[in-house]
């Protein structure tokens, strides 16, 4: 009886106090009391391709923003590499927009759907070098890579 009145809370509280004593007849008997469930749900294949590609999108503008941070940091201490930071930069914005392109995903309604773009990168387009092809590719096979896990 006193299974059956435990709340989700107060279950996972005595399993991982079982776990930690190592009473493992205790622990099943915690999993094999709890409430079974019926849920609805949208289509998992759907919502977590959908939570795949908005973390991605957060993934792909923090990288940017680094990379624009650190050309501008060693812009004033390095110049020389600070143009690494660039191609960096050019490099993954053209592997972002290759896997979306692969997607069959409008580079305009992500950018409209997806985090906010930082302002600033407005302001480097002109500096900005050619985006290596090979690097590109790659980086956007690894981005497809991770949507599929």
């Amino acid at each position: 009886m006193v299974y059956e009145s435990l709340t989700p809370d107060q279950r996972v509280v005595a399993c991982v106090e079982a776990l930690s004593r190592g009473d493992d007849n205790e622990r099943l008997r915690l999993i094999r009391s709890c409430p079974k469930l019926t849920y609805v749900q949208t289509d998992v294949r759907f919502s977590e391709a959908m939570e795949g590609l908005m973390c991605l999108a957060m993934a792909v503008e923090a990288d940017l923003k680094e990379h624009v941070l650190r050309f501008l940091f060693f812009a004033g201490v390095d110049p020389e590499i600070s143009g690494s930071f660039l191609q960096d930069f050019a490099n993954v914005r053209a592997a972002w927009r290759m896997a979306l392109t692969s997607m069959g995903i409008d580079e305009e309604a992500m950018a409209s759907a997806g985090p906010p773009t930082s302002p600033v990168f407005e302001l480097i387009e002109v500096l900005l070098p050619k985006p290596d092809f090979k690097t590109s590719e790659i980086l956007s096979a690894e981005m497809l890579d991770y949507l599929v896990q």
